[in-house]
């Protein structure tokens, strides 16, 4: 009687510690979320401040009103107190150190002071949908034994039969009643998720076991298993070359190059997001990966993606354009990423993941023409490239002297900006000799008009001769 007293000790404590760990695991996501909303909303500060400081300017330039500038004044006028609440929505988090968490929902516990309202004809109604929500799942930490938990212990039965021992707490026993056994089956799919279970059983160790009720699904019961696997080593190598891929709004863009970098093979996987639901985009994802994974497998090779990051762009989705907003909101790049790091990792292929800087400019001006490319396929080219470390350098009638000593991202950061303040379409750099021929000439034209007018007034100080004429052109060359 005393041995089994000591378990029952041993066992609380398990479901204590399972009980603390849940929240403690709950507390640090609050913590991170006002973080992150702390820094969406600094920088729904700063965007929203920048473009009220620009429509300023343009009202105050306007002489005469008319509707439009009438238009403007109201936007300015909705952009400054928008500013001042999200001012002090910051405050009063910054402030605010207490961090508040509800278990069973906030829509649900303040539905109980406005019953008819929310579907209820009494207290004990609402009291009953409460006890339900709030008690329809646990949480199992898991430990190195055998079973691989403590209260929750994981048994195999047959092929894909296996089943769960509860250990109940000491106030839910009785004398009958001491634990209770819950079967379920985990088939062999293509996660290998049945040897991976029993490899854990095996080896003994940790799973730790979500056991929770889904109220939109007729109040199935499912059970969720974490645990260790096997690791599984690289197999791809860049000696082989690389893949590089191109995440766009509607399709995916590969690349694959040998080492050497010249380009080999080329492809497009289109896919739409729209209209389709969260599970339906995973599905979707994941297919996507699938096949890519497989180019990798084949080619036995790596692949390369851009470490892209949108919350600045999301925060600020308000000052931009629809087609931007739409685009942004369908922009399911971490969905992407993360599906695609689980599946190089479960296959051994090497993900690398690069500097998105200037990649699509560097393929459309260096590639694009040159081998027929796309302009996703030539980033993608791009990326592959920069992966397995080969030169960016901009063509030389594109460098300055003053670029020279510097980094080559340099020149394709002015080549960028000219790019997208002259708003030239893409496909206009299949021959950007002309396209930027233009542009860069000008520029020089301006630089050399200053640099002489200013040698010509230092130089009339002193002999007090009229200036040199402007230049009429400037020729270069902009060849490889």
């Amino acid at each position: 009687m005393r041995k089994l007293t000591n378990t029952n000790t041993i066992f609380n404590l398990a479901w204590a510690d399972s009980i603390a760990t849940e929240v403690k695991q709950t507390y640090n996501q609050l913590k991170t979320a006002k973080q992150q909303n702390i820094k969406r909303i600094k920088e729904q500060i700063k965007k929203k401040t920048k473009k009220a400081k620009s429509t300023l300017k343009q009202l105050q330039k306007v002489k005469t009103p008319e509707q439009k500038h009438q238009h403007l004044a109201l936007g300015l006028k909705s952009k400054t107190i928008k500013i001042i609440s999200l001012k002090k929505e910051l405050h009063k988090l910054e402030r605010n150190d207490r961090l508040h968490i509800c278990f069973g929902s906030k829509k649900l516990f303040n539905a109980q002071y406005h019953l008819k309202e929310n579907g209820y004809k009494s207290h004990e109604q609402w009291l009953t949908d409460w006890k339900k929500k709030r008690g329809g799942r646990f949480y199992c930490v898991g430990k190195s034994t055998n079973g691989g938990g403590t209260m929750i212990k994981i048994q195999h039965l047959a092929l894909d039969e296996f089943k769960a021992v509860v250990t109940l707490p000491r106030f839910m026993q009785t004398d009958d009643l001491f634990e209770i056994e819950i079967p379920f089956s985990v088939t062999e799919d293509r996660r290998r998720r049945r040897s991976s279970l029993l490899y854990a059983l095996e080896k003994q160790k940790p799973i730790t076991v979500q056991i929770f009720r889904r109220e939109h699904k007729k109040d199935q019961w499912y059970i969720h298993l974490t645990t260790y696997v096997t690791e599984i080593p690289i197999t791809t190598s860049r000696e082989n070359g690389c893949i590089g891929v191109d995440f766009n709004r509607d399709s995916v863009e590969w690349s694959y190059i040998l080492p050497d970098g010249n380009i080999k093979e080329r492809g497009k996987i289109s896919f739409k997001w729209k209209g389709f639901s969260s599970g339906q985009r995973q599905v979707m994802m994941r297919n996507l990966v699938v096949k890519l994974s497989q180019l990798a497998f084949n080619y036995q090779c790596p692949i390369a993606i851009e470490s892209l990051d949108f919350s600045k762009a999301k925060a600020s989705m308000s000052e931009a354009s629809i087609a931007y907003n739409s685009m942004l909101s369908n922009f399911s790049t971490g969905m992407f990423r993360e599906a695609l790091e689980s599946r190089c990792r479960r296959y051994g292929i090497e993900l690398i993941k690069v500097n998105p800087a200037f990649t699509s400019v560097i393929g459309m001006i260096k590639f694009m023409s040159r081998y027929g490319l796309n302009s996703g396929t030539a980033a993608a080219m791009t990326i592959a490239r920069r992966a397995i470390g080969h030169s960016e350098r901009a063509p030389k009638c594109l460098v300055r002297l003053e670029d020279r000593p510097r980094h080559s991202w340099t020149t394709w950061n002015r080549v960028s900006r000219f790019l997208k303040n002259n708003k030239i379409r893409r496909s206009q750099l299949f021959d950007w000799t002309k396209t930027l021929e233009k542009v860069l000439v000008d520029s020089d034209i301006n630089e050399t008009t200053s640099r002489l007018s200013l040698a010509s007034r230092q130089s009339n100080r002193k002999t007090g001769k009229s200036p040199s004429p402007k230049p009429k052109y400037v020729q270069l060359c902009l060849g490889f």
